[in-house]
Order: C-alpha cells, then structure tokens, then sequence
C-alpha cells in the first residue's frame, strides 16, 4: 500500500505522454511542463531537505525552460541546448541559495546535492519533447528521414497507418515517443507486481523489451533493433529504480511518492531522445 503512489504516478505519467504524443507538440509540451511541477514539488520532501520552497521553484523552473527550449528551437542541433542552459543555471541557483541561507545552517551538504539531482532530473524531461520532435519535424533538416533498414518491418494489422493507433505520427513520420511511453506502461505495471528483486527485474526487463517490439510489429514503422533497443533501455532505467526504491523503503508522504514515481518517466525523456540521434541519423 506504501508504494501505490509511487506506480500510480509512474503509470500516470507514462500514460498522458503517450497519449499527448498523438496529439502533437504543444500537448506534450504541456505534459512535459506538469511533469516537471510534480517532481519539483516532491523532490525536497524526499531528500529531507530544507528551504524546501525556494528548492522546489529551482527545481521546477529549471525543467520547465528546458522543456519550453526544446519546443521552440528551430534545428535538431539546438533541441537540448536549452535543457544544458537550465541545468546549468539551476545548480548555480541551488548554490545560490546555500550561500543565502547563511553558515551553520543544518543540512547544507544534503540539500545542495538533493536539489542538484532534482535540477539534473527535471530538466532531462525536455527529452520527451526533443524526441517528439526530431524525428516528425526536424528530420529533414538533421537528415535522417530514412530510418528504415533491413531490421524494419510494417505492422501486422490494418490499422499501422492510423493517425491514433500508430506508432507513427499524423506526418507519416517515426513518433518513436509513443513507443518509449507506451513501453513504459507495460514496464511499470511489471514493475509493480509484488515480485523478489531477483525475478521482478529480469521481468520488467524482459517484459518492456517485448512489449517494444509487439508495438512495432502491431503499429510501428521502426525496426526490431530500434525497437528492442528502447524497450531494454526502459526496462533497465525502471528494474533499477525499482531495485532502489526496495532497497531504500517507501517514501514519506505522497509528494514523494510522486516525484519518486515520476522520475523515470522523466529521465527516460532524455534517453529516448539520445537513442533517436545514435541509431535514427
């Protein structure tokens, strides 16, 4: 029961960036955004920290302009370069504000590096839009618009062509952030299931590599070693962050519980999109 906000956040987030994924930028922008305000505002409660409000606005200030950043660049080069400018200013700030706060204050050590994961965390969310992107409208200008090869294969059903179902996008592009997400659905129900580490992670491993690959044979235009790609790396991000929170105890009050949960989803955000620019160009 400790850990039902922890899933509930997790399958909530990777839910409505899937869902906002069919829709277009702006409403995965505006996920994204939220995303951002959630871990903000749970992240100082689960470090234990104090200046907890000041921390919490660093925290979501910096995610929300990378976020903002990569959906209004205009080249695929510049798509993180906001996200590299928020972490920098939000760790300066973090610091700032340990200054402010004066000398022999308790906890300054814990709060500096508690806020500064929070900073690195929140603003790896604008890889989610930065995914989104690349490849349904920035792929021409990145060169990288023929990301089919000899692994690909086309859907088995009729409707891989929907602009609702599908893995791709209403262009016709790779929509690779509705696959990331929707893997991670299926590996964060996985991961909730009451398990022994040693046969919950090869699970939620195994289980998020094949819930990637049944979508793309179901819906996608990607290939198999894309596809198995993305699902191993969500199925690893989550197994080990599930290894943590087993390791660590529940978290203490539900705002934790919340940026607990939310946090994969959002560094996968980040690991989805760099994995486009390695095996899409």
């Amino acid at each position: 029961m400790k850990y039902i906000p922890v899933a509930a956040s997790s399958l909530f987030a990777a839910t409505a960036l899937a869902l906002a994924s069919w829709a277009g930028t702006f409403t995965t922008t505006l996920v994204a955004c939220v995303l951002c305000v959630f871990i903000a505002l749970g992240w100082p409660q689960l470090m234990g920290v104090a200046a907890r409000r000041s921390l919490s606005a660093v925290i979501a200030s910096a995610g929300v302009i990378a976020v903002l950043g990569a959906a209004v660049v205009g080249t695929a080069d510049d798509l993180f370069f906001w996200s590299s400018v928020a972490l920098a200013f939000g760790v300066m700030s973090v610091f700032l504000i340990q200054v402010l706060r004066g000398t022999g204050r308790p906890h300054r050590l814990e709060s500096t590096i508690g806020a500064c994961a929070g900073v690195v965390i929140a603003t790896t969310t604008a890889g989610w839009v930065a995914g989104l992107r690349y490849p349904v409208e920035l792929a021409d200008a990145a060169g990288g618009e023929d990301a089919t090869g000899i692994l690909a294969v086309r859907g088995l059903f009729a409707v891989e062509n929907s602009t609702l179902l599908a893995v791709t996008g209403a262009s016709g592009e790779l929509a690779v952030v509705t696959l990331a997400a929707g893997t991670l659905v299926a590996g964060t129900v996985l991961a909730a299931v009451p398990l022994r580490n040693a046969l919950a992670m090869p699970l939620v491993v195994i289980g998020s590599v094949a819930a990637a690959i049944g979508m793309t044979l179901a819906w996608g235009e990607l290939t198999l070693l894309f596809a198995g790609t993305i699902g191993l790396v969500a199925g690893l991000l989550l197994a080990s962050f599930r290894r943590f929170l087993m390791a660590q105890g529940p978290p203490q009050g539900i705002l934790s519980g919340i940026a607990v949960g939310a946090a994969p989803i959002a560094a996968m955000g980040a690991l989805t999109y760099f994995t486009e620019r390695l095996l899409l160009v």
